[in-house]
C-alpha cells in the first residue's frame, strides 16, 4: 500500500496519467478496505441464511431441522415434513408495546436453527403440550403441521445439538419472537428456572434487558408479545383439520390405540 501511494504521488507530480491512476488506485484501496471488513455477526446457525441490516435480521430458512426428527407421517400425525420458503424479519432493536399482542396461529417466532416456534395451542384452541388435547411430539419436541411445517410448541431440546444447560448459569439464546425480543432456555442467571415471569413468559434483567424464557408450565414458550410485532411475519392463512378437509371437529382428538 505504501509503495502504491508513493508511485501515485510521483505520477501526480509529473502530471502523467494522473486522473486514470487516481481513480484506479483509490478503487483498489476501497476494495482492500472492503476485503478487510467482517460480515456482520448474528446468533443463527450455519443452516440458516441471514442478512443483517441496521434494523433487522432477515432470516431465510427452508424449515428442515438440523437435528434428527421422528418418522412422519405416523399413526399420531398424518403430516410429513416438507421444505418451506421462510423469510422472517426480526427487529434488532425491539421496543415494548403499550399493550400485549395476542399470539397468532402458525409461526410466532424462530429458533436459531431456522425452525419456527408456535403458540401453546393446537388447531382446536386447546393446550397442545399437556392434558386431554395434547399432541404427540418427537424426541426433539417438534412435529409437522398440515402444511408440512416442522415446528416447536415447547422447549426444543435439540435446537443446537449437543444442547446443554451450563450448571449455575443463565440459559443460552434459542431464538427470537416476532417482536424481536430474545427467547432463552428455562434458567435464570442462578442456573435455576426463571421466576417472576409475566403473562408473556418474559422478564428483564440488567444483562439481557427484557427477554422471554421457555418454561415447563403453560404457556411453554410465549404467552403473548410484549413488544411491537413485525407484522410481515404473521401467517393469516387458516389451518384445516389434519385428518380431513374443513374446520377442525368438536371434541378432543380420538383415543390412540395401545402400542403393540
Amino acid at each position: 500500500m505504501h509503495h502504491r501511494r508513493l508511485f501515485l504521488s510521483t505520477l501526480l507530480a509529473s502530471g502523467a496519467g494522473s486522473l486514470w491512476l487516481t481513480r484506479h488506485l483509490i478503487s483498489a484501496d476501497d476494495a482492500d478496505a472492503k476485503k478487510d471488513e467482517k460480515e456482520p455477526e448474528h446468533p443463527f446457525l450455519d443452516n440458516v441464511k441471514v442478512t443483517v441490516t441496521d434494523k433487522h435480521y432477515i432470516v431465510i430458512s427452508d424449515g428442515i431441522p438440523n437435528h434428527k426428527t421422528g418418522d412422519f407421517p405416523n399413526r399420531d400425525n398424518p403430516n410429513r415434513i416438507q421444505k418451506q420458503n421462510y423469510r422472517f424479519t426480526i427487529p434488532r432493536h425491539p421496543k415494548k408495546a403499550e399493550e400485549i399482542t395476542k399470539l397468532p396461529m402458525g409461526p410466532i417466532g424462530v429458533a436459531i436453527n431456522g425452525i419456527p416456534f408456535y403458540n401453546p395451542f393446537n388447531i382446536h384452541g386447546k393446550d397442545a403440550v399437556t392434558g386431554e388435547w395434547a399432541e404427540v411430539f418427537d424426541t426433539c419436541c417438534g412435529h409437522p403441521d398440515q402444511r408440512g411445517r416442522y415446528h416447536y410448541h415447547q422447549y426444543p431440546v435439540c435446537v443446537k445439538s449437543p444442547f446443554k444447560e451450563v450448571k449455575g448459569e443463565h440459559s443460552p439464546l434459542i431464538g427470537f419472537a416476532f417482536d424481536g425480543f430474545a427467547i432463552y432456555g428455562p434458567n435464570d442467571a442462578d442456573g435455576k428456572p426463571a421466576t417472576s415471569l409475566d403473562e408473556c413468559n418474559g422478564h428483564a434483567d440488567e444483562q439481557h434487558g427484557y427477554h422471554y424464557h421457555v418454561s415447563k408450565e403453560f404457556p411453554y414458550i410465549l404467552g403473548g408479545y410484549r413488544g411491537v410485532v413485525e407484522r410481515a411475519n404473521i401467517d393469516r392463512r387458516p389451518l384445516r383439520d389434519p385428518y380431513g378437509k374443513g374446520p377442525p371437529p368438536k371434541g378432543p382428538p380420538p383415543k390412540r390405540p395401545p402400542r403393540e
